[in-house]
């Protein structure tokens, strides 16, 4: 006990002092390199230049010492200029992005054509996204495009200025207030078809369904039974009392609930909810929610900022809203809910398998919740043996950016997970705009 208490009154010391290392380290001017010439240069200087009056030495040593100590005041005052001037940054109208495709944000700096051999370059911390400086007119233009969805009202700027020689480099941070929205992107999708929304009524006859249709089974008699419902003339015949009891049976309704569950890999799950919300497919009438998110969505507008605000969940908490979610939107628990899930496995596997078990009775032949498994494309599973691992010592290509594939080894886990719980699932690869429902196997297979 006590070593626990120790550790957990020092992690907020070192995460300060590493932080104001970092910060440290940050505002030194010189690089590895640029020390390494400093020093090396003005030992040779005054050790063999001067002492030994080597002429040699003497002139690389006054050299390098030169141009460090011009590439030093070049870069220091460059940033400090900068610095200053994007203090006083102007507010500037929302940013309206969809994410993987580019865009100008109406952001530039000075390229610094007037100072010689220093060079300057930025990218952005929050929110997530890639920077590209498009040179015009003198001027470096900012171009981002949007790693991942979400809701900011900062951005927050890493600033580098460096020499040509890379011996000098200064960073430092710009915020700007400025409103930000990432959306999802919708990649190949085109349209998404899902099951339409059930629930229990008179109009369908199936198993699945609870006790509500028209009297038409029959059952013998239990005590507590209405009288008027007793055949009779089945007792006439048999002498045995028969009573009618209601059917099992469904019928569409008219409200479709859709939820989006957070984790690693989220972006097609969310790509797709987009979809099926744009395209009308979730019907006339329908509910969005996802994590991270108190209140539900019931349009277009609704749902986009529904679906970027679920950026910010922590993945440690995902799936944790859709229990709550589903007690709210479907009372009574008979309406079909569509999940839309990751294809990668996390801490929400567990809770959302956990949710689906506890709304599906053990009567049902089918669990009353639909499943949809998206990702941007699969990586299929290599077998390979241990002697050529150990050979050629294969590992994984770590791919990051807006579309990035899935481990085939991580989606079939995903999928056999999910067909413990009887619910249809529907597998949807984004960048290809292929859908595969049913045959969770095969799909994975064909995909």
């Amino acid at each position: 006990m006590p070593s626990v208490t120790l550790r957990r009154t020092l992690r907020p010391l070192v995460r300060r002092v590493s932080a104001l290392g970092g910060r440290v380290v940050e505002a030194f001017p010189f690089t590895g390199l640029g020390l390494l010439v400093v020093v090396g240069c003005a030992w040779a200087l005054v050790r063999y230049g001067i002492r030994h009056i080597d002429l040699l030495l003497l002139v690389v040593g006054t050299v390098g010492l030169a141009l460090g100590l011009a590439a030093f005041l070049s870069t220091t005052l460059t940033a400090l200029v900068l610095w200053r001037r994007g203090r006083k940054m102007r507010d500037e109208e929302p940013l309206r992005l969809e994410c993987g495709y580019a865009a100008r944000t109406g952001f530039s700096l000075s390229n610094l054509w007037f100072v010689p051999f220093v060079r300057i370059r930025w990218n952005w911390e929050v929110p997530e996204a890639s920077v590209r400086l498009v040179p015009l007119k003198r001027r470096l233009h900012e171009e981002v495009t949007p790693l991942r969805r979400g809701l900011h009202d900062t951005i927050t700027r890493r600033v580098e200025v460096s020499d040509a020689f890379g011996l000098t480099r200064m960073t430092f941070t710009l915020r700007q207030e400025r409103v930000v929205r990432f959306v999802p992107s919708m990649g190949a999708l085109r349209q998404i078809r899902v099951v339409r929304s059930i629930a229990g009524g008179d109009e369908i006859s199936n198993p699945a369904g609870p006790p509500e249709g028209e009297r038409v089974d029959l059952r013998h008699y239990a005590p507590g039974d209405p009288i008027k419902f007793v055949l009779w003339k089945v007792f006439a015949r048999s002498r045995q009392l028969v009573v009618r009891t209601p059917e099992r049976a469904i019928a569409p309704t008219r409200q479709t609930v859709a939820y989006l569950v957070t984790g690693a890999g989220d972006e097609p799950a969310a790509g797709a909810a987009r979809v099926a919300v744009d395209t009308g497919a979730l019907g006339a009438e329908w509910v969005l929610g996802a994590d991270g998110n108190d209140a539900y969505a019931k349009s277009p507008v609704q749902a986009l900022e529904v679906l970027a605000r679920s950026a910010s969940t922590p993945t440690e908490l995902g799936g944790s809203g859709l229990a709550d979610f589903l007690s709210r939107a479907t009372p009574g628990g008979l309406a079909r809910a569509v999940v839309f899930v990751p294809g990668r496995p996390g801490p929400w596997l567990d809770r959302v398998i956990a949710t689906v078990r506890a709304r599906t009775a053990p009567n049902q032949m089918q669990s009353p919740v639909e499943f949809v498994v998206c990702t941007d494309g699969i990586v299929p599973i290599v077998k390979t043996t241990w002697w050529s691992r150990l050979a050629f010592q294969i590992r994984p290509e770590a791919q990051h950016g807006p579309v990035t594939p899935a481990p085939g080894a991580d989606v079939a886990a995903v999928l056999r997970a999910l067909a413990t719980t009887r619910a249809p699932v529907t597998l949807i690869d984004r960048a290809g705009g292929r859908a595969y429902p049913g045959g969770h196997h095969r799909s994975l297979e064909a995909a």
